[in-house]
C-alpha cells in the first residue's frame, strides 16, 4: 500500500451491520476524492453465518477488487480463523483480544488490539455499535480524516434522527481516539483526502432502478430473490415519490403476468429476478412475445443449477436467456458491465421494448448487482423516452390491424380504451387482427413477423464497445461484470510489463453483433474471459462470427475475477 491505496476488509457474524459499515466506509473515501470498489460476501443462509465486506480504495480509477488486503477488521473470532491469510505481510489486524478466544497465528503482521466491547460499554451503547468503533479505529490507524467518516455516518443515519447520528458518531470517535493514543504512527504514512469531482456510491441494482425511473417505468412486480432483491427494496423506498406501483407477488409466475398486464394497459413495466425465478417466468415470457407486449426483465445471475449458490456470482445464464420459452421469437438480451452501463442500458431497454414490442432482458450478476462502485454523475441530457408505434387517441386508422405485416416486423399498437383500437391479444397463433388461425400461410407470416424484429434491431445497434489499444493483435474478449477486472488487469499489464492490449466488450447478446465482432477479432490472437464453465460467449462468437478463441480463462467457483488474479492469468497465456 502507498498513501494513495488501501485494501480493507471487515468480517463478523450476521446482524452486526457489515453491509451498512461497508457502505459508510466506502462513502467516507469517495467524499475524500478516492475511487472505491466494494463487495460483500455472505452465506446462503436465512439467518446467521460469516459475513465480510471488502473495499478497495485508490486515488486512480479502479473497477474491480484485488487480493490480498492491507487491513483486516475482525469483529469476531471466526473472522480471524477464516480470513487471516488474506492479510499481506506487514498488514494490520484490528481485533478485540478480550472478546476473542483465537490467538492470531501469524508473526508477520501487526496486531492492533482495540477493546471495542469495553469502549461501547463505557458509552452505554449496545454491543452492535462495535462496528462503528471499528471503522473509527481503522480511520485512526491509517491517518485518515474522522470528519469524512462522520459525514458518511450522518448520510446513512440522518433519516433516523439526531440521537442515532450522535450515538454512531460517538462510537466511531471512541475507536478513533483509542488507536491514535495507542498506535500514534499512521500505517505506511497514512492517507489524506484529495480534491476530486463529486461521485456517487452505487450498486448495479441502484443504477438499474435509477435508469428505470428515468425511463418512466410505472409498474414493477418483483418477488425477492438474491441478487435482485435490492431492486425491490430500492423501489419500495422510492415508488410513491415517482408514482410507481410496486407489487410483491406470491411468486415469479404472477409477477411476470402482472407486468405483462400493466404493459398491455400502457404502463412501462419491469420484473426482476434470478435464474431460478426466471425459470418460472419462461411461459410468461412467451406470452409477451406472442402478444407483442413490451416488457423489461432483469435477470441477476448466480451459480446453478437449481438453488446453486444463492448468494454468490456467475455468468452461467447467458444461453438460457437467449433460448428461454418455446417457439421462434426474437428477444433483446443485453449485458451491462458497470453501474454506468446499468443506468444507460436499462433506460435504453425500455425504449427498445416499446420500439420492438418484444421482451428485453437485462442480464447482470450478483457481483455487479450488489457491489458498490464510485460512479460519476450520469449525464441525462440526451435521454429521451420513445414509446414507439403507440397510437394516441384520434390517431388510429379506420382499417387498424394490430398485428399488421410490416417490413420491420413492428406494427402499430393501442392501449385499452383507445377509440378504434380494438383487437384480440391472443397467445395462440393469429392473423393480423389477432384472431386465432391454423392456416399455414397465416402461421408462417406471423412467425416471420416476430423474427423480422431481429434484423430491425441489428441494423440500429452496434452491440460492442472497444477499449484499450485498438491496433493490438492480442484482444481480450468478455462481457458483463468481467469488464471491470479486465480493464484493471490491462492497466496492470501496461504499468508493470509495458504490454498494451485491446479489449472487445460484447454488450448485446441478441441481436448478436456478428460483423463488428468478426472485424475486430479476425486474424488476431483472442483471449476469452468468462465467469462460467462452458465459455458461453465463446460459443456465440463461434456461431455468429466463425471465430474460435485461442485461449479461454474461465472462473466458475461462485466468485468474481479479482483484477490481480486476472492479470496473472493473462500473463500465463501471453
Amino acid at each position: 500500500m502507498s498513501n494513495s491505496q488501501l485494501n480493507w476488509k471487515i468480517g463478523g457474524e450476521a446482524g452486526y451491520g457489515i453491509m451498512t459499515v461497508g457502505e459508510i466506509f466506502s462513502k467516507a473515501f469517495i467524499k475524500g476524492g478516492y475511487y472505491v470498489v466494494a463487495h460483500t460476501e455472505y452465506p446462503s443462509l436465512i439467518r446467521g453465518g460469516h459475513n465480510t465486506f471488502q473495499i478497495r480504495i485508490d486515488a486512480r480509477q479502479i473497477r474491480a477488487p484485488i487480493q490480498p488486503v492491507d487491513v483486516l477488521v475482525a469483529l469476531n473470532a471466526e473472522t480471524i480463523e477464516l480470513d487471516l491469510d488474506d492479510l499481506i505481510p506487514g498488514g494490520l489486524l484490528v481485533y478485540d483480544a478480550a472478546n476473542s478466544k483465537v490467538a492470531p497465528a501469524r508473526e508477520d503482521i501487526t496486531r492492533c488490539d482495540v477493546p471495542l466491547t469495553k469502549l461501547m460499554a463505557d458509552l452505554h451503547l449496545p454491543k452492535v455499535a462495535i462496528n462503528m468503533a471499528a471503522m473509527g479505529a481503522s480511520i485512526g490507524l491509517i491517518g485518515y480524516e474522522l470528519a469524512l467518516l462522520n459525514a458518511a455516518i450522518e448520510d446513512a443515519f440522518g433519516h433516523k434522527g439526531e440521537k442515532i447520528v450522535e450515538q454512531n458518531v460517538g462510537a466511531a470517535k471512541a475507536g478513533y481516539e483509542y488507536v491514535t493514543r495507542t498506535y500514534p504512527e499512521p500505517y505506511k504514512g497514512g492517507m489524506t483526502s484529495m480534491e476530486g469531482p463529486p461521485r456517487m456510491t452505487l450498486t448495479g441494482n441502484d443504477a438499474i432502478c435509477i435508469g428505470a425511473l428515468k425511463a418512466g417505468m410505472k409498474f414493477i412486480a418483483i418477488y425477492p430473490m438474491t441478487p435482485t432483491h435490492t431492486i425491490m427494496t430500492y423501489m419500495a423506498a422510492h415508488a410513491r415519490e415517482y408514482g410507481v406501483m410496486m407489487i410483491q407477488p406470491e411468486d415469479e409466475i404472477a409477477g411476470i403476468n402482472l407486468a405483462i398486464g400493466a404493459s398491455f394497459a400502457g404502463a412501462r413495466s419491469m420484473v426482476a429476478t434470478s435464474g431460478g425465478g426466471f425459470s418460472l417466468m419462461v411461459e410468461g415470457l412467451g406470452l409477451a412475445a406472442a402478444t407483442e407486449t413490451p416488457l423489461v426483465v432483469v435477470e441477476g445471475q448466480r451459480p446453478g443449477p437449481s438453488t446453486g449458490l444463492a448468494t454468490r456470482t456467475a455468468q452461467g445464464d447467458l444461453r438460457f436467456c437467449l433460448h428461454a420459452s418455446q417457439g421462434d421469437f426474437f428477444r433483446v438480451v443485453l449485458a451491462p458491465g458497470d453501474p454506468e452501463e446499468c443506468f444507460y442500458e436499462t433506460f435504453r431497454a425500455f425504449n427498445l421494448a416499446d420500439a420492438l414490442q418484444t421482451p428485453v432482458l437485462v442480464l447482470t450478476d450478483k457481483h455487479l448487482a450488489t457491489s458498490f462502485f464510485a460512479t460519476e454523475p450520469f449525464n441525462t441530457d440526451g435521454l429521451h423516452v420513445d414509446r414507439g408505434l403507440l397510437l394516441a387517441e384520434g390517431k388510429v386508422p379506420p382499417d387498424f390491424k394490430r398485428y399488421e405485416t410490416t417490413p420491420t416486423g413492428v406494427s402499430a399498437r393501442t392501449v385499452p380504451g383507445t377509440e378504434g383500437g380494438v383487437f384480440n391479444a391472443n397467445s395462440d397463433e393469429h392473423d393480423e387482427s389477432g384472431y386465432f388461425s391454423e392456416d399455414a400461410p397465416v402461421v408462417a407470416t406471423s412467425v416471420d413477423k416476430r423474427c423480422r424484429k431481429y434484423f430491425t434491431a441489428a441494423a440500429s445497434l452496434d452491440g460492442i464497445k472497444l477499449h484499450g489499444n485498438l491496433s493490438s493483435s492480442t484482444v481480450l474478449v468478455g462481457w458483463g461484470s468481467a469488464k471491470g477486472a479486465i480493464l484493471d488487469a490491462m492497466d496492470f499489464l501496461r504499468a508493470k510489463d509495458g504490454i498494451d492490449l485491446g479489449f472487445l466488450q460484447v454488450l448485446f447478446m441478441s441481436p448478436f453483433p456478428s460483423q463488428p465482432v468478426k472485424e475486430r477479432l479476425e486474424g488476431n490472437r483472442v483471449i476469452l474471459i468468462e465467469n462460467n464453465r462452458g465459455a458461453q460467449l465463446g460459443s456465440l462468437i463461434k456461431e455468429h462470427a466463425q471465430i474460435r478463441p485461442n485461449h479461454t480463462i474461465l472462473k466458475y467457483d461462485g466468485r468474481a475475477f479479482n483484477a490481480d488474479e486476472l492479470y496473472n492469468l493473462i500473463k500465463e497465456v501471453l
